[in-house]
């Protein structure tokens, strides 16, 4: 017997003999490979309000091992259940289609994978320790440990071992050159490259898999080129099974996304940073420019084939490049450790948060609550139809340059508010003594406390735990860890309310988030009223945040200024914590659109809702937005309107490199539009895969517009590194350019015309400005469908 710390990577389970075994494989604090072994545990539902005939039907089913009554919170009441354990969890699915074509009522928790439902009822967190017995077995992990229990152990950031990879194959006819590797163990980096004829470098690759036995796999774009053409071209050769993992099991794809070999994280680093960066640009020089400041190897892929024939060496060299900035770019986005820490939060493998749904997360916590409360968890919802909720409040933003602003945040505003409110689908009820603004009753704490505010009161007490911990850290490594760990558990708060506000989840109740958005309107419409009465001016309001004008103009007496403030207007479930101070501020009048200059707590240019916070814009447009902005925020307008008229006037004259022209668009599969033939993205992808290149659906296509005149305009692909040498069209960018600019000039009497002219009949440079009638006071408020973006309320 013995114990062992394990971080857990992935879960899954294998047929033994007439059940199955539950394998979890991970990784020591030690840094050895493991896998765990857990047998007797065995799949079951519930079956709700289930006839004689179908139980005694069951009963009579030789892969039924056993039915149990059981009451079941459903529907607002306790409910008579059933629970129906079958010997095999890939037979779920047709024992509850089973249940409802033979009379129940419904079934709950019917949909939960097998390999989830062993953790949620063992309690397991994201690091366990495991007592049990070393066996032998053919996995390939440096251990294989027979469990007989767990325990909770503290969580801890493992040394992975990475494995990353890239192709290059033939344009006439699709066949493998050469398969590159770089390793990533202990620190060192090493390279393999795999070369000969196609099956000897599929099947020495494979073999290099199983040897090196690496815990994460990664390249760029592998889940959406390297894989399929691999697979793709072992079929052909009969090579039947790619077996990546670690169970010697094939390899196998998530929704036509995602791959998962069991024991191997596969995380492909072009989605990684796509998700992490947003870059404009997603090619895998552009990001390692972006990121490591370096570039790829210079070989035309385009080419390829006359290339390899011409120098092969070469080839090879590009290819070992590419999986080398593959592997260090996943390593600088850090997305392993903040996988972890989320995983630690959320109790759940690596794989689970990297790879899986942002569902399966709320699952983790809430299913488990749920269970202990004898809850029912319903299945997934298919029906994605739902009434439109009202998003949050918008108080209209006052046109114009403003000076010292104090901004004060509500601290947790939606979280407090469930918990205040005791908001919760187990809460709804016409008894209830709370009543949200929209006629929602909620039984209040003392009638029925409600599992979701439960889970965020003790979700907020740990991230106020961590940051204690933060504070005292130590070492350097120490705060680094804490912060993440505490920012994992604001991203699990975000996901709650992301998942309750769509129409997809389980547990989705439109009165939930109808009601959360509806207190949160009441509350900051009441305390912006408050300031108002107070002739306190508030020049905007969004949603969990005001800006207040401060009597002061000094940053001392604005800072002493809003922390009363803060103090003064928060109340039960609207703390508000002084957050900024702006020593000027502008918008033209938009919502959701301004810049300000915070000198409080920290020195920056805060810009929101412009272009130069658009990844689709193309580069001259943000460049021209931050230089106007930084001469607006120091009050020289007369420099912002020169600078806008200048730029226009020298993309008109053609005198602006192509590379700021460059526009940047995602794309999926052009069968998913309705006329993709008028996308310029589609037009720039199909360029860009008959000049040799790889596209993936989903992925970022660059492109540069040759003719605006034209409908579809005419495009032409824009590659990092590579010479363009087409002739833009400077009118199409100077109208665009100007159309953006003037959204900040118009506030000064230049419109879009003027700035394309380069002049107005009113000269502006005598510094005798008219002022522009205020617009009428008055709030905003959007019908639009919130999304998790809506919900990224914490500080």
């Amino acid at each position: 017997m013995g114990t062992w710390d394990v971080r857990l990577l992935t879960a899954s389970y294998t047929r033994s003999g007439n059940g199955v075994t539950v394998e979890l494989f991970g990784k020591t604090r030690e840094g050895k490979s493991i896998t765990v072994q857990y047998e007797g545990f065995k799949p079951y539902f519930y079956a709700v309000e289930a006839p004689d005939a179908l139980l005694k039907e069951l009963n009579e089913d030789d892969e039924v091992l056993k039915i149990e009554p059981k009451e079941l919170f459903y529907e607002n009441r306790m409910t008579e259940c059933s629970k129906i354990t079958i010997k095999f969890p890939w037979r779920t699915p047709e024992y509850r289609e089973r249940c409802r074509r033979r009379g129940a009522r419904d079934v709950l928790a019917a949909d939960i994978p097998f390999a989830h439902r062993f953790i949620y009822d063992m309690d397991l967190a994201s690091c366990i320790r495991v007592e049990g017995e070393e066996i032998e077995s053919d996995r390939t992990t440096d251990l294989v440990v027979r469990a007989n229990r767990f325990e909770d152990t503290e969580p801890f950031h493992p040394r992975l071992k990475i494995l990353s990879f890239d192709i290059e194959n033939s344009i006439r006819d699709g066949h493998l050159l050469v398969i590159g590797c770089s390793i990533r163990d202990n620190g060192g980096l090493r390279q393999q490259q795999f070369t000969g004829s196609e099956k000897e470098i599929i099947e020495d690759f494979l073999d290099f898999i199983r040897k090196e036995d690496p815990d994460v796999i990664t390249g760029y774009n592998i889940d959406g080129y390297d894989i399929p053409v691999i697979r793709e071209r072992a079929t052909k050769l009969g090579i039947t099974e790619m077996k990546w993992g670690r169970d010697d099991g094939a390899l196998g794809s998530i929704s036509n996304r995602f791959w998962r070999a069991h024991g191997r994280v596969i995380a492909d680093a072009w989605w990684n940073a796509k998700q992490q960066l947003k870059p404009k640009q997603e090619t895998l020089n552009a990001v390692a420019k972006l990121l490591l400041n370096e570039s790829k190897e210079d070989v035309d892929p385009t080419s390829i084939d006359e290339e390899w024939e011409k120098d092969s060496e070469k080839v090879i060299k590009y290819c070992l490049k590419d999986a080398e900035l593959a592997l260090r770019i996943l390593e600088k986005i850090e997305i392993l450790n903040k996988s972890m820490d989320l995983a630690t939060v959320s109790k759940l493998p690596v794989d689970e948060v990297l790879n899986g749904r942002t569902s399966t997360l709320i699952d983790s916590i809430l299913i488990r609550e749920a269970d202990r409360n004898d809850i029912g968890v319903p299945m997934t919802r298919r029906d994605r139809t739902r009434e439109s909720i009202e998003g949050g409040y918008v108080h209209s933003i006052k046109p114009g340059i403003h000076h010292w602003l104090c901004v004060l945040d509500f601290k947790a505003m939606y979280p407090s508010l469930i918990i205040r409110n005791n908001i919760c689908f187990t809460t709804v009820d016409e008894k209830g003594q709370t009543v949200s603004p929209i006629g929602v009753h909620f039984l209040s704490k003392d009638q029925k406390e409600g599992i979701l505010p439960r889970i965020l009161a003790r979700l907020l007490k740990e991230r106020d735990d961590i940051k204690r911990k933060m504070a005292d850290a130590e070492t350097e490594d120490e705060g680094k860890y804490y912060y993440g760990l505490q920012d994992a558990v604001k991203t699990l708060m975000n996901a709650f309310y992301g998942v309750f506000a769509s129409a997809f989840y389980r547990f989705t109740n439109p009165k939930i988030g109808a009601s959360i958005t509806a207190f949160a309107r009441e509350n900051i419409k009441g305390i912006i009223a408050k300031l108002e009465e107070e002739n306190i001016p508030v020049i905007y309001g969004d949603t969990d945040s005001i800006f207040l004008k401060s009597p002061k103009e000094n940053l001392e007496e604005s800072i002493d200024f809003g922390k009363r403030a803060a103090e003064r207007f928060s109340k039960e479930g609207a703390v508000l914590e002084f957050e900024q101070v702006f020593s000027s501020f502008f918008s033209h009048g938009r919502k959701k659109r301004y810049v300000g200059k915070a000198v409080w707590p920290k020195e920056e240019m805060i810009v929101r809702g412009y272009e130069i916070r658009r990844t689709d814009a193309f580069d001259l447009q943000s460049d021209t937005q931050e230089s106007i902005f930084k001469k607006l925020l120091s009050d020289d307008i007369n420099g912002a309107i020169k600078t806008a008229r200048d730029t226009v006037t020298s993309v008109k004259n053609g005198e602006v490199p192509p590379e700021k022209l460059v526009i940047s668009r995602t794309c999926k599969d052009p069968k998913r539009y309705a006329n993709p033939k008028s996308m310029a993205n589609v037009q720039a992808a199909e360029k860009l895969q008959r000049m040799g290149y790889e596209f993936t659906p989903g992925m970022k296509v660059s492109w540069i517009v040759t003719n605006g005149k034209k409908t579809p305009l005419e495009v032409e692909p824009f590659v990092s590194g590579r010479p363009f040498e087409s002739k833009p069209d400077w009118d199409y960018y100077a109208r665009r350019t100007a159309h953006t600019l003037s959204y900040i000039t118009d506030y000064f009497d230049w419109d879009e015309k003027s700035l394309l002219a380069g002049s107005q009949q009113v000269t502006l440079f005598d510094g005798d400005f008219k002022e522009k009638r205020e617009k009428k006071k008055g709030v905003k408020k959007t019908n639009k469908d919130l999304t998790l973006k809506d919900f990224l309320w914490l500080p």
